[in-house]
């Protein structure tokens, strides 16, 4: 599946400046770039589902809850 996203300009030179700062040492996903993140936060935000008791699917469910959303 492709997603297109409209994505404001500040937004889009901040997503890009954290993508920069990340290095690939002990990575999960190796090389960051705009499509890699968006990757991998779409699987862990999943594995609120399908890993409920994982680091990443806790601390995706916190951010959530930091927002208002029941997960």
């Amino acid at each position: 599946m492709k997603i297109v996203l409209d994505i404001p300009e500040p937004t889009l030179e901040a997503l890009n400046t954290v993508v920069g700062r990340c290095t690939t040492d002990a990575s999960t996903h190796g090389q960051l770039t705009l499509a890699t993140l968006f990757e991998m936060l779409a699987e862990d935000v999943a594995m609120t589902v399908t890993r409920p008791g994982s680091w990443e699917a806790a601390n995706m469910a916190q951010v959530f809850v930091s927002h208002g959303y029941e997960i």
